[in-house]
């Protein structure tokens, strides 16, 4: 059964006013949130382990736009720390306690990984856990640049905390590849001996989160705290992804959280643009949604929705597919993800721009998720070194993705030829990948080509899913006008012709804009006083008020004067 998430919006924690709390006081906030959301969804193993639908729902909930350092701390609780734990439950009653106090949320779990030197090449990881004589291990931070960067460790009452850390294994001196250790962080109060936690600043435009750098000064592991064994592998590389193989499965979880940061986003822009108004010339009032200017950023955020949607279905079907080699299914996740992060980085900017100085302030719910999703680009994969790395092996034909279903469609073509012809610029130089010629003229590449893959796959889900042509007409339309030279130089497309795509999908959407904002579902969810007259009044009632009865000007006994400041 779908879970709920609106009875959440009616209790006390999601109607606190914290715009005046204290830093530790909104993130304390913030983990109780995280618990009550935790407690409605009441995920058990299988949810996690075996990928139900529950875990894809969850991502999906628009619950999480009222609140993203919940959603971040759920995130990693959930998919890194729960997800990395379940599959060595078997036999070990002390993990399976610790399981259910994961998922209950009674104790907030992380998932430490990259360092301060090691982000991109977490493979390089210096942390590093030696096994002693009598079969426990020494788990130690080397220097400053092997400190874990950034999961939040610090102590939050109330919040005991446990991390996956994971460490270079040393077995008499050799490296025995990384392996996931479990260790206690702290109880809630006080950090566990050992371990030390530097708290960051607050990220630019963020809810604010207790982000750190985590160091451990030989900390003593029993030999239970190992998930795994103390064998040397015989591929320290596979060794490595297969340690951090929730990581890509975040790839795809944690991006399908941006429809629901779309939806909000646009449902604010929407309605204020349909309160707006201007007067023209002869003092008369006119919304600011009757300019096309205003349409378009609302109407091609609408669309990218509804084709989003389906593709997201599309993604975690193919994912979740067994009989799908594994690296074609990493690609669908890395594809998906450049396709959504881009749109809306792109979308959110215009939203937030078409509510001029509105747009500027948090309150109201665009600007501060523009800056989240900077932030998901970055988690659980970069999308451009994701991107690099797929667009290379398809390159360099070691695996294909699904093919398409309709090459003779305006977006398979794209894909097709865009392709083609970089593989005859790769040839040019004879194929290799490692010189100076493929990082240059090729890697620049990769991203574009990346996307062209997840624009097509994106098409084929909503064409298969129904979706009303004319917001399938306004997404390809979106498509063709971000890469209009291509399809001016490879098409019959001319840059008339493409305008002329994206103005008759637009008038045939926007008789009923009003309808599929409300569609969306991000009403109850909105907190954005702009939306109506109600609210904004609402708002300004309850802003702090400065009044006197001063006299105009500079009184004659506070000339010169100098601030103490």
């Amino acid at each position: 059964m779908p879970v709920n998430s609106v009875s959440l919006l009616d209790s006390d924690l999601f109607n606190v006013q914290a715009d005046n709390a204290t830093r530790d006081e909104r993130i304390s906030l913030s983990y109780h949130r995280a618990r009550a959301i935790a407690r409605a969804y009441a995920f058990n193993t299988d949810d996690v382990l075996r990928l139900t639908g529950k875990f894809w729902e969850f991502h999906q909930d628009l619950i999480h736009t009222r609140d993203s350092a919940a959603f971040t701390l759920l995130a990693i609780q959930y998919n890194l720390c729960a997800g990395t734990l379940a599959p060595f439950l078997k036999g070990r009653a002390d993990l399976r306690s610790l399981m259910e106090k994961l998922l209950s949320f009674e104790v907030s779990g992380q998932f430490l990984l990259t360092e301060v030197g090691h982000g991109l090449d977490a493979h390089a990881l210096e942390t590093v856990a030696v096994l002693l004589p009598g079969g426990d291990f020494d788990l130690h931070t080397p220097h400053p640049d092997a400190a874990k960067y950034m999961p939040p460790t610090s102590p939050i009452p109330g919040f005991p905390r446990v991390g996956i850390v994971i460490a270079r294994l040393l077995v008499d001196g050799e490296d025995r590849g990384v392996r996931p250790f479990i260790v206690w962080l702290n109880d809630g109060w006080r950090m566990c001996k050992g371990v030390s936690a530097k708290v960051l600043p607050e990220r630019a435009g963020s809810k604010p989160l207790d982000h750190c750098i985590t160091t451990f000064n030989h900390v003593r592991l029993a030999r239970s705290a190992l998930l795994g064994d103390v064998d040397k592998p015989v591929d320290l590389r596979k060794n490595f992804q297969s340690t951090i193989w929730r990581v890509h499965i975040g790839t795809l979880s944690l991006t399908t959280v941006l429809i629901p940061t779309l939806k909000r986003s646009v449902f604010v822009a929407g309605k204020y643009s349909l309160r707006r108004h201007i007067r023209d010339p002869n003092n008369n009032p006119r919304p600011i949604i009757s300019f096309r200017t205003q349409q378009r950023p609302v109407l091609h955020t609408l669309a990218q929705i509804a084709v989003f949607e389906p593709y997201a279905q599309e993604s975690i079907r193919q994912y979740t597919d067994s009989t799908i080699p594994y690296s074609m299914r990493q690609g669908v996740a890395a594809a998906f993800k450049a396709v959504l992060s881009q749109a809306s980085q792109e979308s959110l900017f215009a939203l937030a721009e078409r509510c001029g100085a509105q747009g500027l302030f948090g309150y109201n719910n665009i600007i501060d998720n523009q800056l989240e999703v900077r932030g998901s680009s970055i988690a659980e994969g970069d999308t451009l070194v994701l991107s690099i790395k797929l667009a290379s092996e398809l390159l360099l034909g070691r695996y294909n993705m699904p093919p398409a279903k309709y090459p003779s469609y305006l977006l398979a073509i794209y894909e097709t030829q865009l392709f083609q012809h970089t593989r005859n610029i790769l040839r040019s130089f004879g194929g290799g990948h490692r010189t100076e010629e493929f990082n240059t003229r090729i890697l620049p590449r990769c991203q574009t080509l990346v996307e062209a893959i997840g624009h097509r796959m994106a098409y084929e889900a909503a064409l298969d899913a129904a979706v009303s042509p004319d917001l399938l007409a306004l997404y390809e339309a979106g498509v063709v006008l971000r890469h209009s030279g291509w399809f001016a130089e490879n098409t019959a497309l001319d840059s008339e012709s493409q305008l002329d795509m994206e103005l008759r999908a637009m008038n045939t959407i926007l008789p009923r804009l009003e309808q599929l904002l409300d569609s969306t579902g991000a009403d109850r969810y909105c907190t954005a006083p702009i939306v109506s007259n109600k609210s904004w009044e609402a708002f300004t009632r309850i802003l702090k008020v400065h009044e006197g009865n001063a006299s105009d000007g500079v009184q004659d006994d506070k000339v010169g004067a100098t601030s103490k400041l």
